[in-house]
Parts: structure tokens; sequence; C-alpha cells
């Protein structure tokens, strides 16, 4: 199970919601499941979630599930997993999109000014390979 860090510079909204009857997580299963991030707040455990994105994709609203939450220094790092077949898929697109804009940002910073298809033209080449793959 692989868990991909959302890049802090792009502020994920992350709300409770009533707990939804997930179907259960195979813990043999490989490749992509969530991501991880790190909240101002502590999330309990197996809890429900709704994951919206404004930077990104207005539209973009996805459901998961707390997989853990660990205090550190920084806030509280949690695990959110998409046990269904069509959350995982988009999420990882959208983290995709996430990890270019966030390299985008990155490279701006280093003096170098990209546009979007530039900069995804250089993170497919640089790390679309390492980039865990969808296989639910």
């Amino acid at each position: 199970m692989e868990f991909v860090a959302h890049p802090r510079d792009l502020p994920l909204d992350i709300t409770l919601i009533e707990d939804q009857p997930f179907p259960p997580m195979n813990e043999e299963r490989v490749g992509f499941v969530g991501i991880t991030y790190v909240a101002l707040r502590p999330f309990d455990n197996g809890r429900s979630v709704r994951i919206t994105l404004e930077e990104i994709d207005p539209n973009f609203c996805v459901s998961g599930r707390v997989a853990w939450c660990n205090k550190e220094d920084d806030g509280y790092h949690i695990a959110i997993e998409f046990p269904t077949k069509e959350e995982c898929y988009c999420v990882r697109m959208i983290e995709q999109l996430s990890q270019i804009e966030h390299y985008r940002r990155q490279a701006k910073v280093q003096g170098r000014r990209l546009n979007y298809n530039e900069a995804a033209a250089e993170w497919i080449q640089k790390f679309a390979a390492s980039f865990p793959a969808f296989t639910i």
C-alpha cells in the first residue's frame, strides 16, 4: 500500500462527514491507496472525511477514510485512504496535477519561470516513473 505526500503549498480542505460504509481494505493491496497530509488538527482513525482542493480543481470532491493520524512538531500527519476504485483513481490523477503545480512553484522560487505545460513535461520526465501505480 502506497501513500503519496500531498504538497503543503496546495492546501486541502478536509471535513469530517458521517461515517460511510466503505468496502473492507485488503492489507495485501499494492500500489496507490491514498495520500498523506499535514493538518492543523487531529482526525480520529477510521473516520470518514470529504476532501476538496480548490486550487487545482474547484469541482474536486472525494470521500475517504483516515488510516492514521500522528502528532508531529509541525502539525498532525494524517493518511487518508480511498477504498473505492473510482475515488482512488480520481485522487491519484489530482495528486499528479498537484505534484506538477508544486514542481512549477519550486522552479519559480529557484528563479525559473515555467508555464504549467513546461513544468508538466519536466515533472513527467523526472518523476512519473516513480509515482505509485494505480493497481486496485
